[in-house]
């Protein structure tokens, strides 16, 4: 190894935030920082992720230890990227590399593009509900509702998070058009099955990587993490019941009570 022991932190906290912005789950998160620890041959290696943080220690070849604490503000979902950095350290465990060599191989991954584009990803969510509607009982009119409504609920999405607006308020946002705008276009058309066509323009905003990370934390015993995680997704969930009931009663007294 070149690097003297104060350069070994800023892999270990990079790997970690790499694995917890791209959905990863905790657990994953304090796995991989030990496997790599000991790979840079410490053998006093200790991690804590919550989902707003990693807190990391090692005892360092003098004997002192080295602790610091990285803040995670940023949360996606890119499971290439999580899969990549356990790549990384399971062949830092089978080889011989620097921790400049780390760097640059987990560099490599933070800035590479996305496997999949926004575009990509908005006509994916739009399929989605496309093929949610056909599976609720809708027919293709249905089906193209939810298809046309999800991609500007997404787009949407996209650029309330670029104007820096919480994830819970294009959320919330996109629950009331998913419900409002079928609930019009069948006022004025009479064509559609709005409930089928609701629900799967809804079914994409579902916070289910959450709640999954919630329940695998829970069970492994990692009650702060899954607390998180499940207040997550609960939150998640009451602003998509909270977007469709204002989007339900707007459009109720705009309609004086008509009932679809």
């Amino acid at each position: 190894m070149t690097c003297d022991d104060n350069s070994y932190m800023a892999p270990l906290h990079l790997a970690g935030r790499l694995i917890m912005e791209n959905g990863g789950e905790t657990y994953r998160v304090e796995e991989t920082i030990t496997r790599m620890g000991h790979a840079f041959g410490f053998t006093e290696v200790e991690s804590f992720a919550v989902p707003s943080g990693i807190f990391i220690s090692y005892r360092k070849h003098d004997g002192s230890i080295e602790t610091a604490v990285k803040r995670v503000r940023r949360r996606g979902t890119d499971l290439t990227r999580v899969d990549a950095v356990n790549a990384v350290s399971r062949r830092m465990e089978a080889e011989q590399l620097s921790c400049e060599e780390v760097m640059a191989l987990l560099r490599e991954i933070e800035e590479r593009p996305a496997k999949i584009t926004k575009k990509g990803l908005t006509l994916a969510v739009g399929l989605s509900s496309f093929g949610w509607a056909a599976m609720f009982g809708g027919g293709m009119v249905d089906c193209a509702v939810a298809f046309a409504v999800a991609l500007l609920v997404q787009s949407l999405a996209f650029a309330l998070d670029k104007a820096g607006m919480r994830s819970f308020v294009s959320t919330l946002v996109g629950s009331f058009l998913s419900t409002v705008l079928p609930m019009f276009l069948q006022l004025a058309t009479g064509l559609l099955n709005v409930d089928a066509t609701v629900a799967a323009c809804l079914m994409p905003m579902l916070p289910g990587l959450a709640m999954t990370n919630a329940v695998q934390d829970t069970l492994r015993g990692d009650m702060v993490s899954g607390i998180s995680s499940a207040t997550n997704a609960l939150l998640a969930a009451a602003m998509i019941a909270g977007g469709a009931l204002v989007g339900t009663t707007l459009f109720r007294l705009l309609t004086g009570g008509v009932v679809l």
